[in-house]
């Protein structure tokens, strides 16, 4: 034992710049594993941000798909509707010309006239166009009323 202690104290008895040096180390060797540590730290969390980040782009890109195809279902609702408003435009500069070109003075017969030839010109369905003739055979002649 007593071998020991002395070689302890033969150790620290020695030169002082090897242990200045030897303490110097261990300080830096601490301050560096300090160091590692929070970096470590640091990449653990850019990792979790980089994983959150992927995950929402997975869900901001599905949205994307989503709104993509309700946007191309809008485009042809807003197609559709234009190609019906030509349609009806086109109808209407017909009824526009129909009444230009006839000289009827009666309103009445002049309307049921162009509401016949708009039934009978739309083929939609049969249904729509047996209903309106029998709408159509109906309807008063009178402009004014008894």
């Amino acid at each position: 034992m007593s071998n020991l202690i002395s070689f302890a104290l033969s150790f620290f008895s020695g030169d002082k710049k090897l242990y200045i040096a030897l303490g110097l180390s261990l300080i830096l060797l601490g301050y560096f594993y300090l160091r590692l540590d929070t970096t470590k730290a640091k990449l653990e969390k850019s990792q979790s941000d980089l994983a959150l980040a992927l995950e929402i782009n997975k869900n901001n890109e599905a949205k994307l798909k989503e709104l993509t195809q309700i946007h191309k279902a809008e485009l042809k609702a807003i197609n559709e509707a234009n190609n019906q408003k030509n349609e009806v435009q086109k109808k209407v500069q017909y009824v526009k010309e129909y009444i230009y070109k006839s000289n009827e003075n009666n309103l009445t017969k002049l309307f049921n006239n162009v509401v016949d030839r708009l039934w009978n010109s739309n083929t939609t369905s049969s249904d729509k166009n047996r209903n309106s003739k029998s709408k159509n055979s109906a309807r008063a002649t009178n402009s004014k009323p008894p």
